[in-house]
């Protein structure tokens, strides 16, 4: 997409003493909670996110896939890339050691993939060149009769998986435990929590969340049946019912509502439509499925635009759960992309928490980089310092020419009478 040479993403923790509660340890390594990307728009920030989905989904599913084209987007604005593959890595730490895998594929092959298992001295697993494989000497369970089942379009790693390899679901299983969200698939999103919100532990917790999200709501009902499609087609609007009605089966109709206080008594409730409710109501439900699962099951989760329809409030309360070790004891972590500046605080997020898309405007391609890389010191006044420009990733808008920092942008207020 819009990244065009190697770039690193790192949620390894620097070497700084303040707010250690915000960082865990894992083994030898040092990592933070969360990770904040701020950009402008259209500066690559859901791009970053884009890719680790990708690579997810691919590992995940490109068994079932094999045969179609592989969902992947070169940088295209350059003849050097256009036509080129893309190269993915993963780093994880796991219990049983670090592994480090990769991939490099294009719209309809695997040109090159790796595995290496650090523990805690560097093997390899394998590796691949299109369709030569190599297996390292310490694993070479099946190695023949695996090499004979990998299409040129299918993930060794995946293959691997399939004949239960220990190895390979070790590193599959923890590349499960990654989610994605993004900002457009709110309605998966909503679909995705309306199913936990049926199980009894998720909804407990779900409904803390929108409690403490002070909305007003004391309770939320969920129903849900199976009905026909012809009577799914009566309430549908004209244009859609000729195409319901060529279908036959039943569909799954839900319906969730929101209790609120009648005549202020908690005891009496009135039961809302819960799309009557506002966007930062529905943006909280449809976010608390995927980060009270994260959660309980240690998983680390990216989420596009999480500020979308928020108060900056609610996004500190967020960030509150992950970098509480009662609330989040299995260390699951938390990176989302936001333009919401009151994060930008070292009260709140250390340096290396802080991270920056920024597109080359001649060249169109992202870059990322943190605070921490940037040698930015401890302490300062982050969200001053970035609305200046020390930093740089954000837009460039001719008509706000000459006005550098926010004591400028209040003294053209004042001069326009605003």
């Amino acid at each position: 997409m819009s990244i065009k040479d190697k770039v690193v993403f790192s949620l390894e923790a620097g070497k700084e003493a303040g707010n250690q509660n915000l960082i865990f340890e894992f083994g030898e390594s040092r990592l933070v909670k969360s990770v904040a990307i701020y950009g402008a728009n259209a500066s690559g920030k859901s791009n970053l996110l884009k890719a680790i989905a990708f690579l997810r989904v691919f590992v995940v599913n490109c068994l079932k896939t094999a045969g179609n084209p592989i969902p992947v987007v070169p940088f295209l604005l350059s003849d050097e890339t256009d036509k080129k593959p893309s190269v993915f890595e993963l780093e994880i730490l796991t219990s049983n050691g670090r592994f480090i895998y990769g991939c490099e594929v294009d719209s309809r092959k695997i040109f090159k993939e790796s595995l290496f298992h650090y523990a805690p001295k560097k093997r390899k697993v394998f590796e691949r060149d299109e369709q030569t494989i190599t297996f390292g000497s310490h694993y070479k369970e099946k190695a023949e009769q695996i090499k004979g089942q990998v299409r040129e379009d299918v993930l060794l790693l995946s293959v691997l998986f399939s004949f239960n390899n220990e190895i390979a679901k070790t590193v599959v299983n923890e590349i499960k435990k990654i989610e994605v969200v993004l900002g457009a698939e709110k309605n998966q999103t909503l679909d995705y929590s309306f199913a936990q919100f049926k199980d009894n532990y998720s909804r407990e917790r779900m409904m803390k969340m929108i409690k403490e999200s002070d909305f007003g709501i004391v309770d939320m009902q969920i129903e849900e049946k199976m009905i026909s499609t012809e009577d799914m087609a009566k309430t549908m609007p004209l244009e859609l019912r000729s195409i319901l009605s060529q279908r036959s089966g039943l569909i799954a109709q839900r319906k969730l509502a929101a209790l609120h206080k009648k005549n202020g008594k908690a005891e009496e409730t009135v039961a809302f439509d819960f799309f009557q409710e506002s966007d930062g109501t529905q943006q909280m439900f449809a976010l608390s499925g995927p980060l009270v699962n994260s959660l309980k099951e240690g998983k680390t989760v990216f989420i596009d635009e999480l500020d979308s329809h928020l108060h900056p409030f609610l996004c500190q309360y967020i960030l509150s759960i992950f970098n509480s070790k009662e609330n989040n004891p299995g260390n699951s972590q938390l990176i989302f992309t936001t333009h919401d500046i009151s994060l930008l605080n070292s009260e709140i997020m250390r340096r290396d928490q802080i991270w920056f898309a920024e597109k080359n405007r001649d060249q169109g391609a992202s870059d990322y980089f943190s605070l921490y890389d940037m040698k930015e010191k401890e302490g300062m006044n982050y969200a001053k310092r970035y609305f200046e420009g020390r930093y740089g990733a954000l837009p460039y808008i001719s008509a706000l020419e000459g006005i550098e920092s926010l004591e400028d942008i209040e003294t053209e207020s004042k001069k326009d009478g605003l």
